[in-house]
């Protein structure tokens, strides 16, 4: 029998031959092999134009087997031991190791001097601390080296989940800094990049650890079908991002095959059907087989080929970072500082203007089929016919719905040039959104569709459904971000005003699901405390949008650099922000405080009857 276990000292050295010849013929194509020095020009030499993207290479490797192996340990084996989790921390030093010298590489490149010259040149510390790619390459070396020692501390409930979490965030700074940012509409370039690496790290990560750490545990073909799940839907997010990404790079179709870098795009698109055939083969054949008790060497030999082929994308997409696109004209009227055009607002245009966030659409749809497959297994599960009620599936797409709209639509266009809509935005993704998703209860159908799951959280979630916890995470983003001059370092960067819609929504969700009472929580709360809970955050709310009222004008530098000539004036739109924002949230917040309030008095209206004289069955 032929397995990679026998022969992976063939295997390991065929994927990674793969990948480099992969990755030097598309730099040979694309034009990123070294050029002849030119008499006069800083010139980085060859070291660093061939070493450059080799290391970058390694250095995706590492980062996506860091990913993939903390995935197997999180999500499709859970019941795999220490040597999985400590198998990513190998991983990830020697991600550290390739970020680090990436860096050195990069600065010789930026400085247009060999390696050596350029470290003596003291520009070191300035390139890590105020040039965005050092920025960028510092971070991931920083996260991974954390990776690498949170894989040695005692494995309780939540490190695995937080080692993931971090692997994944690392993976993205690279794509903030790369040439996407340089692109026609660098805002969506840079967030479908980021949708893209991100998808790629779980896919080709996932199924590496499948094969190297997982194809020998009793539980593979469990990983396997969970994996398969996973894969498709990563499938269909590195296609779509790849594509939104190439489109505003090239911004034509001919382009495609009428430049150097749109032959490349489609070498990737051919290597992305590619996979999808073996995905499909997967589906159609190994799996199949595997649930069915056969063996398990047709589908460790079919994924063998599929991470070969993998690697050899993976080098296409290094050369593909070290290609230059093609020139392309910019959208017409577009803003320098926004990075797209943007009309005059208008009511339409709120309707209209659509500015897509790759990221956010693709976790909002990973929610709402996560959802409905809840809600399919357990119609399918019930033999009355209950199922689960419709209305709740309607409240928790709708708020799915809300969530998109304020992250990719109109709202969202003008969000950064416009106070008032920045406040309607944050008022849909704060209030209106995770309301309704509450609503939806989400941990009542997983506890009714998985009775087997504990929806509870363990200590983590006993910690954060206290009322306090919840309370004040909910409370304090706000006054922090108003009241500290945050905000006018948000609204520029791109990366701070995602963290900030990231924290405002998480927060604002958790904080409704311990306040409303929909879902059963790991501890009890009673009706009264619930009360107290929506009235402080009412309290909060209402405070700081006076102090905002009655404070200087937000980011009054940002808003000036914009220079819009058909923006309101300053004051008036911040006085209509506040008060449309805050008003929208403490309206949701006041109904919900009048819900529990009523359901309170009827509850204690019926204890209370029960109680009178003659409606007990005492005793007789």
């Amino acid at each position: 029998m032929t397995t990679p276990q026998r022969h992976r000292g063939v295997v390991a050295p065929a994927v990674a031959a793969t990948a480099f010849a992969v990755l030097a013929l598309a730099l040979w194509f694309g034009g990123g092999r070294p050029q002849p020095a030119i008499q006069g020009l800083p010139s980085p030499g060859a070291l660093t134009t061939w070493g450059l993207p080799v290391v970058r290479l390694v250095h995706d490797v590492c980062a996506a087997a860091t990913v993939g192996v903390l995935l197997a340990a999180v999500v499709l084996a859970p019941a795999s031991g220490r040597v999985v989790v400590r198998a990513a921390g190998a991983w990830a030093l020697g991600w550290a190791a390739s970020a680090a010298v990436t860096e050195v590489l990069t600065l010789s490149d930026f400085l247009g001097l060999p390696p050596g010259d350029a470290l003596r040149s003291g520009a070191l510390s300035a390139f890590l601390f105020h040039i965005p790619q050092g920025q960028a390459f510092l971070t991931v070396t920083l996260a991974a080296l954390a990776i690498a020692a949170g894989s040695l501390l005692p494995h309780g409930p939540l490190l695995r989940p937080v080692l993931l979490a971090v692997a994944l965030l690392a993976v993205l700074p690279p794509a903030y800094v790369g040439h996407s940012a340089s692109a026609a509409d660098h805002n969506l370039a840079v967030l479908s990049l980021m949708a893209h690496v991100a998808a790629v790290a779980l896919w080709t990560g996932g199924l590496y650890a499948l094969v190297a750490h997982l194809r020998a545990a009793p539980g593979l073909t469990v990983a396997v079908r969970r994996f398969s799940t996973l894969a498709l839907g990563c499938f269909a997010a590195v296609g779509a991002s790849g594509a939104l990404n190439a489109w505003v790079r090239l911004g034509s179709v001919p382009l495609l095959w009428q430049s150097r870098y749109g032959q490349l795009v489609l070498a990737k698109i051919a290597a992305l059907a590619v996979l999808g055939w073996f995905g499909w083969r997967h589906r159609r054949r190994t799996i199949g087989a595997m649930e069915s008790g056969g063996a398990r060497a047709p589908f460790l030999r079919l994924a063998c080929g599929e991470i070969a082929v993998m690697a050899g994308t993976l080098g296409l997409a290094v050369a593909l970072g070290r290609t230059p696109p093609p020139p392309t004209g910019t959208a017409v009227h577009q803003h320098d500082a926004l990075g797209y055009a943007l009309p005059p607002l208008t009511r339409g245009a709120l309707v209209t203007e659509v500015r897509p966030d790759p990221i956010a659409l693709l976790l909002l749809a990973a929610a709402a089929a996560a959802y409905l497959s809840g809600v399919r297994r357990l119609s399918r599960a019930s033999k009355d016919g209950g199922g689960w009620p419709v209305w709740r599936t309607a409240s928790w797409l709708a708020g799915l719905a809300v969530l998109a709209y304020a992250t990719s639509g109109g709202v969202a266009a003008y969000a950064p040039a416009l106070f008032s809509a920045h406040a309607a935005q944050y008022a849909l993704l704060g209030a209106v959104g995770p309301v309704l998703l509450v609503y939806g209860a989400p941990l009542t159908l997983w506890r009714r569709a998985r009775p087997d799951a504990d929806p509870g959280g363990g200590p983590a979630g006993r910690a954060l459904s206290h009322p306090v916890t919840a309370l004040a995470l909910y409370a304090l983003p706000y006054p922090v971000l108003y009241l500290t001059g945050l905000f006018g370092y948000a609204q520029p960067s791109l990366a701070l005003r995602l963290a900030a819609q990231a924290v405002v929504t998480v927060t604002a969700v958790l904080f409704l699901a311990v306040a409303a009472g929909v879902d059963p929580l790991p501890r009890a709360i009673r009706p009264q405390v619930r009360a107290w809970m929506l009235a402080g955050a009412i309290a909060v709310r209402a405070w700081t949008a006076l102090v905002v009222l009655a404070g200087p004008p937000q980011a009054p530098e940002w808003y000036a650099a914009l220079g819009l000539p058909w923006a309101p004036d300053r004051a008036a739109d911040q006085r209509l922000g506040t008060l449309l924002g805050t008003g929208v949230t403490v309206a949701v917040l006041a109904v919900l405080l009048t819900l529990l309030l009523a359901r309170w008095r009827a509850a204690r209206r019926r204890t209370a009857a029960a109680a009178r004289p003659g409606r007990s069955v005492g005793a007789r």
